[in-house]
């Protein structure tokens, strides 16, 4: 092959000299150093320990199944199609899936178990396309998950369809006129002590059940959430599996009336659909009953509590949460390592009017601003993903609550940094970013609907902040704490400091300290602190003072709610940042002196390019003054510049298989347009 293209190189040379002569060749040239600091280069990274750090929860069964994946992504299935039909794109996607569940790589059983092995193969499987992801999560994360973790022993039987996909499965518990605010659901299961069965129904059209993945052409199966009503008592929401098509003819059973939700502005590959039932009869053993039951023809619970009950059902539910956050992270971390190898070989703008060399894009400091503070604060969130996943796997039950709103804080500033990446990265490479076949374009498109499936984002940030209220609250009236979620804060007696307004980086911050990630954690702690005083006051004036709602109260303090849950999730980002370092440098198997500095560059570029987003808030609140808030900024320019120097290492760091890096511009794009342009001879220069 190599042959080939030097071949087909000569030529072109030949047919174009001068053209061909304006080319700087690929990685061509050494990475110079751009700063006075003793800088760290590639070469001095030992890229296996950064490895470590991003994937602490790959145990060695989860690396012997990747590698077992990976051979199944040799099958051409796996090439990238670029401009296919809807149709095209499901057909190829639900083909995809079955030769993924054919590797029999996990099983149902082990959802739960084995949690960092679903999540590896769910993150790994957006690297090939994010319909693929999000088609096997519905069936293996959500219609799988549903049955594991809501249903009983009884249930188990239905492991092995789902495992080969004979019971190919879809999640309905979105509604028409209630995505959000799933407690509104309309849909009725009316149960007949007659028949031991229950009747589902589609009461109003805002009932039926919309935007189901799955649902439009392949599910035959579903778990359908419905209000549970027996007798004259609605005893609140509860899962049925409900079968939707015959397994011969695909076409839908009696009482099942199946829409097309139609093309989308992106994972066009899986197939969206609305869902009606009419006096749809489905089996006792059919509801999924590990949180209600019906027995003797009466309603029995562990919850008595219809609130609680609900919300222990989707705190059940949490791991395919988590799972959108990681799989985001592996779009951001694949649009950066395009973006960033093209930058190491793209050249723009020469000196001194074409005297020297044109400058690589990442020695643009422009560049560099866009790109270093999206990998840093990638390298963050992955470290983060990392305590998620590992608190999900060993959490206990009385800690379901917290699980619960770490990571719907997890998720939705993991997904909104995923669509500003890509942006990010879409921009940095110019043109070549808007081809579909570099990638990330795709991803960007099907990112955007990341922020809104599985929780929306606004959504599930307020319950962060209200959950984060609450705790503040009892703490005051010297309460029992709920969770944990505030523990950094009161061993650390921000709450005296705060009270006593010692505003302590004012006082202390010097050249020393710009540097220091301990020393954001401390005005991260601060803020997160702040904000919730903050919220609690303005609460209390407009229901006190003003006499609002509490309803109006909440609504007209959605900036600072919001602020708080991002707050929250920055300062818990960075204290695992500082804790994984920790733990590479004085760990069983300490990382080299050089990769630890590099991870201490890295976690310095994270918090302070946070704060300074944030440096309004910080200044309004003379946290800082501005004098040294223009320190931060500069400090911030230097630091991206070193981080660039080392950038390569950490991309690389990312572990992304090279099989799915199929971008042309994070490879040698220069030979490939080379190739491309003599096969398909383009109809003028």
């Amino acid at each position: 092959m190599d042959t080939t293209i030097q071949r087909i190189s000569t030529i072109f040379q030949h047919l174009t000299p001068s053209l061909a002569a304006s080319f700087q060749g690929p990685f061509s040239s050494p990475v110079h150093s751009t700063h006075g600091h003793q800088a760290l280069h590639n070469a001095d990274i030992d890229v296996s320990h950064l490895v470590k750090v991003l994937y602490e929860d790959y145990n060695d069964e989860v690396i012997e199944t990747r590698k077992e994946l990976l051979e199944v992504f040799k099958d051409p299935l796996f090439r990238p199609r670029y401009n296919m039909s809807m149709e095209e794109h499901r057909d190829l996607t639900t083909n995809r899936v079955r030769r993924v569940a054919a590797a029999n790589l996990l099983k149902t059983e082990e959802l739960t178990s084995k949690y960092n092995k679903f999540a590896m193969v769910k993150e790994t499987l957006a690297y090939i396309d994010f319909s693929l992801q999000v088609k096997d999560c519905v069936h293996f994360g959500l219609f799988a998950g549903s049955i594991s973790a809501l249903g009983t022993e009884k249930h188990k039987r239905h492991f092995p369809a789902i495992d080969s996909l004979e019971m190919f499965g879809s999640f309905a518990l979105s509604e028409l006129g209630h995505g959000s605010n799933v407690r509104g659901i309309e849909t009725i299961a009316i149960y007949d002590h007659s028949t031991n069965t229950f009747v589902i129904n589609t009461p109003t059209p805002t009932a039926q059940k919309c935007w189901i993945g799955n649902a439009a052409r392949d599910g035959l199966y579903s778990v359908v959430f419905a209000n549970l009503i027996i007798g004259e008592e609605n005893h609140g929401i509860h899962p049925f599996i409900v079968p939707l098509r015959d397994p011969t003819t695909k076409k839908p059973l009696e009482g099942i009336f199946i829409g097309d939700c139609g093309p989308k502005i992106g994972i066009n590959g899986v197939d969206n659909g609305r869902i009606a039932f009419k006096d749809v009869r489905v089996p006792y053993d059919n509801l999924l009953n590990k949180f209600g039951d019906v027995i003797d023809g009466k309603y029995v619970t562990p919850i008595p509590h219809k609130g609680t009950r609900f919300n222990s059902m989707l705190e059940a539910l949490v791991g395919g949460r988590v799972v959108v956050g990681c799989c985001s992270l592996s779009g951001a971390k694949l649009g950066l390592y395009i973006a960033i190898k093209y930058a190491e070989s793209r050249r723009q703008f020469s000196p001194n009017q074409g005297k020297e060399p044109e400058i690589l894009l990442n020695d643009w400091y422009s560049h560099q601003r866009l790109l270093m503070p999206a990998l840093a604060t990638t390298y963050a969130y992955q470290i983060l993903a990392n305590h998620v996943k590992i608190k999900f796997q060993n959490h206990l039950i009385k800690e379901q609550r917290e699980m619960f709103l770490l990571a719907a804080g997890f998720k939705s500033m993991v997904t909104w940094h995923k669509s500003e990446t890509l942006q990010i990265a879409r921009e940095c490479c110019g043109g070549q970013g808007f081809l579909a076949e570099n990638m990330i374009g795709v991803m960007r498109a099907d990112s955007d609907i990341d922020v809104t499936y599985e929780g929306q984002n606004t959504v599930l940030m307020q319950a962060v902040s209200k959950a984060l209220l609450t705790e503040f609250i009892s703490w005051f009236k010297g309460k029992k704490p709920i969770t944990s979620m505030l523990k950094y804060t009161w061993q650390n007696g921000y709450v005296g400091r705060y009270f006593r307004n010692q505003f302590w980086l004012v006082q202390s911050l010097s050249s020393d300290d710009l540097r220091n990630p301990e020393v954001y954690l401390d005005a991260f702690a601060f803020r997160e602190f702040k904000l919730l005083r903050q919220l609690a006051k303005s609460l209390r004036e407009k229901t006190k003072v003003e006499r609002l709602s509490s309803f109006q109260a909440w609504n007209t303090s959605m900036e600072l709610i919001l602020n708080l849950a991002k707050a929250y999730v920055e300062r818990i980002t960075l204290e695992q940042f500082i804790l994984a370092i920790q733990k590479a440098e004085k760990g069983p198997t300490p990382a080299p002196h050089a990769t630890v500095n590099a991870l201490r560059l890295v976690c310095s570029l994270f918090c302070m390019s946070r704060m300074e987003k944030d440096m309004a808030w910080f200044l309004e609140n003379k946290f800082i003054t501005p004098s040294r808030a223009k320190l931060v900024h500069t400090e911030i320019t230097k630091l991206c510049s070193e981080v660039r120097q080392i950038a390569i290492s950490l991309i690389n760091g990312f572990d992304i298989p090279p099989i799915v890096i199929t971008a042309p511009i994070a490879n040698d794009w220069v030979k490939t347009d080379i190739v491309q342009w003599i096969e398909k001879p383009k109809a003028s220069l």
